[in-house]
């Protein structure tokens, strides 16, 4: 870490808002070399903020991974979600590689979604590193799903805070799609993506509708993507419900769209916001990112 972001205080750290209701860039840490008071600094503004973006930074895979271990234990991510998954970095067990380059055609997430919500213990916290990132194209957009929840009626917030919702693996709802195409991990012809993918993930899980953060706060957990629907309620009703809330997760106000920057860290608190990969580049835009989910957090049910 450099000498002014060693010398600096927790109330010092400088950052700056993303948008108006979350979000926040922080400035002059090494992401390298944090020290137990900057950390303590960080770790209140993610909590406040939930989307926090390192610009300029220079990491090593280890470096990286190192770093968002703070947060709590890295996570192996899944590789049966679609034929275009992204695999584990050789030689870097704790980092998963997303890869666009003339003659691989990456992985793409191009629809709103939390992560792997359908495991019974997810990942809290999800980061980004961009390693090499073009220009004017492959964005990632988030939406806050604290906000929303907190934009509710007083009466739909306590009806949503009894009810319970399904989770599960977009394979196992039938609607595994890779640009279109149906997928079927059982016949997946990557050895490496095939590693336990039989036994992982069958079972839907049930999660609260509204999560109690472990900062002090109530936030929405469901996504488009994994939740099927509304422990209890027939689909029309849940698709009512569920559908009311996405709409209003679409509201611009809610959202903030990331233009990538060589050595951006962009981290994110799955507990409180869904995002959405643009696929809006080619085969021919060369786009690397470096990606580690951690933190297996149990969902809790808003009192």
């Amino acid at each position: 870490m450099n000498a002014t972001a060693h010398a600096m205080s927790p109330a010092s750290l400088r950052n700056e808002r993303l948008t108006g209701l979350y979000g926040a860039r922080i400035f002059d840490v090494d992401c390298r070399n944090v020290d137990d008071a900057t950390w303590a600094a960080i770790l209140e503004i993610f909590h406040a903020r939930h989307v926090v973006v390192f610009p300029n930074q220079t990491l090593t895979p280890d470096q990286h991974a190192d770093f968002m271990a703070r947060f709590g234990e890295l996570d192996i991510h899944p590789q049966e979600l679609s034929a275009r998954s992204t695999l584990p970095l050789p030689g870097f067990p704790r980092v998963e590689l997303m890869e666009n380059r003339p003659g691989n055609y990456g992985p793409r997430a191009s629809a709103w979604h939390t992560d792997v919500t359908f495991r019974r213990e997810p990942p809290a916290v999800t980061s980004l590193y961009g390693v090499e990132t073009p220009v004017g194209c492959a964005d990632t957009i988030w939406t806050s799903l604290k906000a929303v929840f907190e934009d509710c009626s007083p009466a739909m917030q306590q009806m949503l805070r009894g009810l319970n919702a399904i989770h599960e693996t977009a394979w196992s709802r039938g609607k595994a799609q890779a640009d279109s195409i149906a997928y079927d991990p059982t016949t997946e012809s990557d050895d490496r993506k095939m590693q336990g993918v039989q036994a992982q993930y069958r079972e839907p899980v049930s999660h609260p509708v509204v999560h109690r953060h472990e900062a002090g706060y109530d936030t929405l957990y469901v996504n488009p993507a994994f939740t099927t629907g509304i422990d209890g309620f027939e689909a029309a009703e849940s698709n009512a419900v569920l559908g009311y809330l996405y709409e209003k997760a679409m509201h611009p106000n809610n959202m903030y769209r990331h233009h990538w920057s060589q050595g951006d860290l962009v981290i994110w608190d799955n507990r409180c916001v869904m995002h959405f990969g643009v696929n809006d580049y080619s085969e021919h835009d060369t786009r690397i990112l470096h990606r580690t989910t951690g933190h297996p957090f149990p969902v809790t049910a808003s009192r």
